[in-house]
């Protein structure tokens, strides 16, 4: 499985026939931590609206799914969702939030709170935004560095 989300990744993030080495070494930290990487896996993705999802409970389950299928070719939002999840990683190696609540929600609009505040619970709120800032202002390589600093 990992090895097809990398080759699913191609198109993803270089267009090219073979994985950039950035994209690479973000696969790698998160196959590091022993999180498990899949791709459309059926359980996770037979909803079409599931993006992409993080499930971790100790001894359990920790495992990373992309819903490649259900992106329907959009790339950009393909490459939004890996690094959207690749964070929660780091967060759940960190135990939390990477960075304050307050610096966070700077980087949002009332808009996107409001609309995660229809579908997640007030608890899970901070980490789901934190996560999208990311990986909307971000990128693998920085992604691929929060992954090694709270994961060692």
């Amino acid at each position: 499985m990992f090895k097809q989300l990398l080759i699913g990744s191609l198109v993803l993030f270089s267009g090219a026939a073979n994985a950039s080495p950035t994209v690479m070494a973000l696969f790698n930290a998160i196959k590091a931590t022993g999180t498990e990487v899949s791709v459309d896996h059926p359980s996770v993705c037979s909803n079409a609206q599931i993006m992409g999802m993080y499930q971790y409970r100790p001894r359990v389950i920790d495992q990373l799914t992309i819903c490649v299928a259900n992106h329907k070719g959009d790339n950009a939002e393909l490459r939004d969702t890996v690094l959207h999840e690749a964070v929660h990683v780091a967060q759940t190696c960190k135990g939390g939030n990477l960075y304050t609540p307050v610096s966070i929600a700077r980087s949002t609009s009332s808009q996107e709170i409001a609309f995660l505040s229809q579908h997640y619970s007030q608890s899970q709120l901070p980490e789901e935004l934190e996560a999208r800032v990311i990986a909307r202002e971000q990128d693998e390589v920085f992604v691929t560095n929060l992954i090694k600093q709270y994961c060692k």
